[in-house]
C-alpha cells in the first residue's frame, strides 16, 4: 500500500527542485554551483542534507562528477519535468496579462443595431473587442467567449452579472406609415397599421410580446388584427423602416433610428422585467479588461 510522504517532506523536496535539475544537467557540484551562484561547498552540502532528510542516496559521487543514483534519477527527471511545467504555465499566464483583446459574446440584433456602430468608440476608449455573434448560452470558459451581453431576467447563477439597462416595450414606425397615420394613432387600433413582432428572444419571447405590451396597458389585442412576425429584432426593425408596420421595439435597440429620424416613436413606452446584462465567469469579473468593458457600456447604456 502507497503512502503519501508528509507535507513538511513534500515542501522541503519542492524548495531543491533547482538544485537537482542543476547537479542532474552539469554533472558536478562544481558546475551545478555556477549555475546556482553558489560555492561548491555549498551544493555538496545542501545535496547531503536533501539525502539525510529523504533518507535516500541521490547521486553517487566520484572525483571528478556525479551521477544520479536510481532514487536520485527518478527524482530528478520529476523536478525537470516540474520546472519545464511552471515556466510554459509562466509564459501562458503573462501572454495572457498582455492579451488586451475582450472576446465578446453578443446577440445579433445587438450586435447590428447597437454595438457595431459604436465600435470606434470602443476603440478610442482602449478596447479591443472581438464579437462573437451567437443567440443560445456563451461558452465563458477556456477557449471561448471572455463575457457576454445578454437580455433576459437574470441574474445569471454560477456567473458575474452586472445589470446595464432596464427594457422598455415601444411601438415604433418609419417615416411611410408616419406621413399616413401621423404620430398619434393608436397602435393597437384594429384599423391600424400591420403589428410586426419579435420571435427571437427565446425564453424571453413572451415578455416583448405586443399580447405582453397590451396586458401592461391593461388593454388586449382585437381579434384579427394583422401581424407578421421575424426571427431577428433588427429584421423586424428595418421592415417598419420600410413601411412594413408598426414595430414592437425594445429601447436600445430602437434608439439610434429614432434619433436618425428612420424610426418614430408611437403609444405609450411601457417596462417589462427583462434587462439587459454583462455576463462574465467570477474568475474573469475583476480582470483589468472586463472592468474597462463594463465600465465603457455602463457610460454607453446611460447615454
Amino acid at each position: 500500500m502507497n503512502v503519501e510522504p508528509p507535507r513538511e517532506l513534500l515542501d522541503r523536496l519542492i524548495a531543491c527542485l533547482p538544485l537537482l535539475v542543476a547537479v542532474s544537467e552539469a554533472g558536478s557540484f562544481a558546475a551545478a554551483a555556477g549555475r546556482l551562484d553558489l560555492d561548491p561547498s555549498a551544493v555538496s552540502h545542501r545535496v547531503r542534507n536533501l539525502e539525510h532528510i529523504l533518507e535516500l542516496k541521490l547521486f553517487d559521487r566520484t572525483t571528478r562528477s556525479v551521477r544520479p543514483t536510481r532514487a536520485g534519477a527518478l527524482l530528478c527527471d520529476a523536478a525537470r519535468r516540474t520546472t519545464s511545467d511552471l515556466a510554459r504555465a509562466l509564459t501562458a499566464a503573462r501572454e495572457s496579462r498582455r492579451e488586451a483583446t475582450v472576446h465578446l459574446s453578443v446577440m445579433s440584433s445587438l450586435a447590428m443595431k447597437w454595438l457595431v456602430p459604436r465600435l470606434p468608440l470602443a476603440r478610442e476608449a482602449g478596447l479591443d473587442l472581438a464579437l462573437d455573434v451567437s443567440e443560445g448560452f456563451a461558452d465563458l470558459g477556456p477557449g471561448g467567449a471572455d463575457a457576454a451581453i445578454r437580455f433576459g431576467i437574470g441574474p445569471y447563477p454560477g456567473l458575474h452579472s452586472t445589470r446595464l439597462a432596464s427594457c422598455m416595450l415601444q411601438p415604433v414606425i418609419g417615416a411611410g406609415l408616419e406621413a399616413r397615420f401621423g404620430r398619434n394613432f393608436d397602435p393597437l387600433d384594429r384599423h391600424g397599421p400591420m403589428l410586426l413582432g419579435d420571435l427571437g428572444s427565446g425564453r424571453n419571447r413572451a415578455l416583448v410580446s405586443w399580447e405582453e405590451y397590451a396586458r401592461r396597458l391593461e388593454r388586449s389585442l382585437p381579434e384579427g388584427t394583422p401581424r407578421q412576425d421575424f426571427d431577428r429584432s433588427d429584421l423586424m426593425l428595418l421592415a417598419a423602416i420600410s413601411g412594413f408596420g408598426v414595430a414592437l421595439g425594445r429601447s436600445v435597440l430602437i434608439d439610434d433610428d429614432v434619433a436618425g429620424d428612420r424610426l418614430c416613436t408611437v403609444g405609450a413606452p411601457v417596462r417589462i422585467e427583462a434587462a439587459y446584462w454583462l455576463v462574465t465567469s467570477p474568475e474573469e469579473a475583476d480582470a483589468e479588461r472586463i472592468r474597462s468593458l463594463r465600465q465603457w457600456l455602463a457610460g454607453c447604456f446611460a447615454a
